[in-house]
């Protein structure tokens, strides 16, 4: 049996938590300035098949961006790109400003990059909070070594850490939950605690691969809501791949649709939307 959590909601109440997140997370770029994440040309080919057929995109600093396009289009060869998983034949990777094309995801990480996946990656055995905590990594200083001696620096790190989790717990309505195993809870609730996890790590850049996956329209409609306000709120710029075009238009600041490895569209959601080439091999599919 599991335990379901109210869906989330942001308000009033949440701005002192909003307020120790946003002193947790390391500086981000003023709306307008710059460009988080810059693929140009980006080429993949999996044995004769051309996943990626020379990408050239663009996600500016503190907005959020949609990636759509058909079952096959590349979308998730252009995210594990990204994220450093897959090296591209040919291409760059720029993460701001600075040249990551051949960069570990760790690398990436350090950087200001965190992903989320389709499936869920959380230690469905841990507690809400341990999982929270398991992302932090980044954040607390000092390597093994200190964490092992427990050194000043180490321990003022974590106690950081251990109080924005709080914060991050009761922004995505966890906080009742937190010495409660990740395997007790709905789908939905493990859902933002894999959000929950990447937040903990400090991004300036969040790449969110399918969150609403598994979730019923009542439920996606929520999670959509809470991304938008955080990203908002806290000043992150969000990439988002989705199925559910809907919401991606409803939520997205720009919006790149690619189609059989090539960026056929990109624009505000109203333009896309409009846009004949999208409606004819994605949009009018349904």
């Amino acid at each position: 049996m599991t335990a379901t959590l109210i869906p989330p909601v942001l308000d009033e109440g949440k701005a002192a938590a909003l307020e120790i997140l946003e002193a947790y997370l390391p500086e981000r770029a003023e709306a307008g300035e710059g460009t988080a994440l810059a693929t140009t040309d980006v080429a993949v080919a999996f044995g004769g098949v051309q996943a990626l057929g020379g990408v050239t995109l663009e996600v500016p600093a503190r907005r959020f961006v949609g990636l759509i396009g058909p079952n096959g289009a590349g979308k998730s060869t252009l995210f594990d790109v990204v994220n450093g998983l897959t090296v591209p034949d040919r291409g760059e990777i720029r993460l701001f400003g600075r040249d990551v094309t051949t960069a570990p995801p760790w690398e990436r990480a350090r950087l200001g990059m965190s992903r989320t996946f389709q499936a869920n990656h959380i230690n469905v055995d841990l507690p809400v909070h341990g999982n929270l905590m398991a992302g932090a990594f980044t954040m607390i200083g000092g390597g093994v070594l200190a964490t092992v001696v427990r050194t000043p620096g180490n321990r003022r790190d974590e106690q950081r850490a251990r109080q924005a989790a709080r914060a991050v717990a009761r922004l995505l309505d966890l906080e009742g939950a937190g010495d409660l195993p990740a395997r007790s809870l709905d789908f939905g609730a493990q859902r933002r605690i894999e959000i929950g996890r990447s937040l903990m790590s400090g991004p300036r850049l969040l790449l969110l691969d399918e969150p609403a996956a598994g979730l019923d329209a009542v439920e996606a409609g929520s999670l959509f809501a809470l991304i938008k306000q955080l990203q908002i709120d806290l000043g992150l710029t969000v990439l988002l791949v989705e199925h559910y075009v809907k919401a991606v238009l409803a939520h997205s600041d720009l919006v790149h649709v690619l189609d059989q490895g090539l960026l056929v569209a990109t624009g505000t959601p109203a333009a896309v939307e409009a846009d004949p080439a999208v409606q004819a091999t994605y949009l009018g599919e349904g």
